[in-house]
């Protein structure tokens, strides 16, 4: 028995669990991520313009 016979199906189970379950996963995950900034981008664009808007109304603005 050599490290080869050892090591060959050690990379096959990996090689079938990337193929298998994380090439799937990856799209819908990608797509989670671009919707989950812009919401998070639209939530501190609005948060920054309360910001303004309410330091205005105080004169605290520079």
């Amino acid at each position: 028995m050599n490290i080869q016979e050892i090591v060959t199906p050690i990379a096959k189970v990996v090689e079938d669990s990337f193929n298998g379950l994380l090439l799937p996963v990856s799209e819908m995950f990608n797509w989670v991520v671009i919707v989950g900034g812009v919401i998070g981008l639209f939530t501190w664009l609005r948060m920054q313009a309360s910001f303004i808007k309410r330091d205005k109304q105080e004169g605290n603005i520079l």
